[in-house]
């Protein structure tokens, strides 16, 4: 075998490993099944243990971009084994865990090992490819992290009914340890920075209280009113952090994120649609289901396969995603992805109570392929655009918008479809709470379907051809 073999290879393992840490990220999504279980097991109600879901996520956008660049500056492969390393004693933790007080705490732990992965794993990918096939590298990444979401789709039900909540988390351990073995023995250190400088620590915290704040805003002004006095102060709490971050940032030597970056032609608007992306699709996940199983009369096994559909056919079209932008502008395929999602989620405003599970796959179906080109295409665009001293801050930066969008989907939509449900139930009567329902979902998906029209548009602001030549 030639000394060219062998790089190839191992390039190729090298990926392998790095997206097997997405692969294990992903499979939290057994979190949602388990639910009902965890509730009844450590006695508590559906308010409360709803944060073991908001802990998770506000503690993985608030700390994704600080974790980022102590990634650039410590180094990627080395920061992607801590993330591992504390995510594994986490899950542990977790499913050991004797009451719920102390899950909430290891959720956050948890969501620190997760952060490093998201912002590492990225990075990796690209540090490891050429230019020429980052693309499809990166869309190969993406379909295994969704094969995660599958694979914890189909498993998270069968091992919670067989065992109990804790065998979710319990499972991860050895998958996580073979996920260390893989990093240690295929994943080599890129090159770092020849002077690296200190981490800004004023910059991460004062960033870190900003989009917790951000996120505990929207989680909290989605359930009880965007005015109320609790939902105010963190949003005043929030304006003052992101402020404090501005000019604690402008003054330091390394910041945790350069404020040009807010300002770039491509990478700004890019989040930006990645933003709307999210926002507008992630609907499917907690709006779809109660119309699937209060109107249309499906069990929960049914909507995991239906939700499998979605995942699946991202998982297929990630890496053809990926396979496309090698040989064009990502840019151009992320606007197409967008439509996609834009009419998928316009089309879902077509269902009323006597449609068929048939009907409802073929929306997810085209939904999850509009995904999988979005996430290749959108990766391939941001991390090509950061430079290589940053790589760990542009995966930062790709995970945050995701988060984002998805943090204020169920904020924002859930209040969009209880207002209304609530108009529509007044206009039509207690009686007709069905009709009032469908009125309600169809009405939401056509707001999420301008959202995701609305990304489409600031996509094409930073197509190739209308972008002036760089000074």
């Amino acid at each position: 075998m030639t000394s060219a073999s062998v790089r190839d290879n191992r390039k190729w393992l090298g990926l392998l490993a790095a997206s097997f840490g997405l692969f294990l990220g992903s499979l939290d999504i057994t979190v949602n099944v388990a639910l009902p279980n965890i509730t009844s097991d450590l006695g508590t109600d559906l308010r409360t243990i709803q944060w073991i879901i908001v802990f998770y996520v506000g503690s993985t956008a608030g700390l994704q971009l600080s974790l980022g660049s102590a990634a650039d500056i410590y180094g990627l492969k080395r920061f992607y084994l801590i993330g591992l390393g504390i995510y594994t004693v986490a899950v542990l933790l977790i499913g050991l865990a004797p009451n719920l007080t102390l899950v909430f705490g290891l959720r956050i732990v948890q969501a620190i090992g997760n952060g490093l992965l998201l912002a590492s794993v990225p990075a990796l990918v690209t540090s490891i490819f050429p230019p020429e096939e980052r693309g499809r590298a990166l869309g190969m990444m993406s379909g295994v992290a969704t094969l995660g979401l599958i694979t914890g789709a189909l498993a998270g039900g069968l091992l919670v009914d067989a065992f109990g909540w804790r065998a979710i988390f319990l499972a991860r351990v050895p998958l996580a340890v073979i996920a260390i073995v893989l990093a240690l023995v295929f994943l080599q250190e890129p090159v770092k920075r020849a002077a690296a400088k200190a981490f800004d620590y004023r910059g991460g915290i004062t960033l870190f209280v900003g989009l917790v704040s951000l996120i505990l805003f929207l989680t909290l002004g989605g359930r009880t009113g965007w005015f109320a006095p609790q939902v105010m102060g963190p949003a005043m709490l929030s304006l003052a952090a992101f402020a404090l971050f501005s000019y604690v940032e402008r003054r330091a030597e390394n910041p945790v994120l350069d404020l040009s970056l807010l300002r770039h032609r491509v990478l700004a608007p890019a989040m930006v649609a990645s933003y709307f992306m999210y926002l507008a699709t992630f609907v499917n996940w907690f709006i779809l289901p109660f119309y699937v199983s209060d109107t249309l009369g499906y069990d929960a096994k049914s909507l995991g396969l239906l939700l499998m559909i979605m995942t699946a056919a991202g998982a297929i079209t990630a890496p053809i995603g990926g396979w496309i932008s090698d040989r064009m502008p990502p840019a151009y395929l992320i606007t197409v992805a967008l439509v996609i999602a834009c009419l998928s989620t316009l089309w879902f405003t077509q269902l009323d109570s006597n449609s068929t599970i048939v009907e409802v796959s073929l929306r997810l179906a085209v939904t999850g392929i509009g995904l999988g080109l979005f996430q290749a295409s959108s990766a391939t665009l941001i991390m090509g655009t950061v430079s290589r001293d940053r790589l760990g801050t542009g995966g930062a930066i790709l995970a945050l918008s995701r988060s984002l969008g998805t943090v204020s989907s169920v904020a924002i939509m859930s209040a969009v479809f209880a207002g209304r449900l609530a108009f529509h139930s007044s206009s039509l009567g207690q009686s007709t709470s069905d009709p009032a329902f469908v009125l309600a979902f169809g009405d939401t998906y056509l707001i999420a379907s301008v959202l995701a029209a609305l990304g489409a548009l600031v996509s094409i602001s930073y197509w190739p051809r209308w972008l002036k030549p760089a000074a």
